[in-house]
């Protein structure tokens, strides 16, 4: 996990999450430019893979076979 030394649980993820929050809306915009981000071990924006249309109905038909929801 990139920049972390332990793995976190879901408690500390949200307790993090809400700190952050909390300095970001009691923050002074003057003083501080920039919102308090904190550092998740993922990129912010997941890369999208381009798919051609013939990959795109073998993907299509394998989630229709294994899935039940995908109807």
């Amino acid at each position: 996990m990139r920049g972390w030394d332990f793995a976190a649980g879901y408690g500390e993820f949200m307790t993090g999450l809400h700190a952050a929050a909390f300095m970001n809306s009691s923050r002074d915009s003057k003083i501080q430019k920039d919102p308090f981000d904190l550092p998740f071990p993922w990129p912010k924006v997941a890369a999208v893979e381009d798919v051609t249309p013939e990959e795109r109905a073998a993907l299509r038909a394998s989630l229709e076979r294994r899935s039940a929801f995908a109807r």
